[in-house]
């Protein structure tokens, strides 16, 4: 079979295209690939002129121009493990190999058997869409500028 969830982003750069053939993608109308936009469906790449919302999207993850979580998703198959995102509530580990169980059986790679599994949409958007909070840091002004 192949990729299986279909996903679209609010960005196509040449950059983002490579990273789509390295999955396996390929071109699916070279008229259109320059388009402002990229979504992908089963093995294919293509541009879009005009932005969908959410609810126009019709089964395909609109992932904003969140590139990491773009290709997450695009990298789901049903006949490799390898680029995808496996975890076990806990642990993130993005597999290199054909089969995840070969990666981290010959790589000493712990981890719990009863609750691995290659991750789903919903926990790749769960994970890609995290805020990160950075602590806010209070200066003195007379600390920091040097009074000679």
């Amino acid at each position: 079979m192949g990729f299986i969830t279909p996903a679209f982003i609010l960005k196509n750069t040449p950059e983002l295209r490579k990273k789509l053939e390295e999955l396996g993608y390929k071109v699916g109308n070279e008229a259109y690939i320059n388009d402002a936009f990229l979504a992908t469906d089963n093995d294919e790449m293509f541009g879009i002129d005009e932005p969908y919302s959410p609810e126009q999207c019709n089964g395909y993850i609109h992932c904003g121009t969140n590139e990491p979580l773009f290709l997450a998703i695009a990298a789901l198959r049903d006949d490799t493990d390898k680029n995808q995102w496996f975890t076990d509530g806990d642990k993130w580990i993005q597999c290199p190999e054909i089969k995840f169980s070969t990666y981290w059986a010959y790589n000493d790679i712990e981890v719990d058997a009863n609750t691995i599994h290659k991750a789903t949409v919903n926990e790749l958007i769960e994970l890609f869409s995290q805020k990160i909070q950075v602590p806010q840091i209070e200066w003195n002004i007379n600390d920091v500028i040097n009074k000679d």
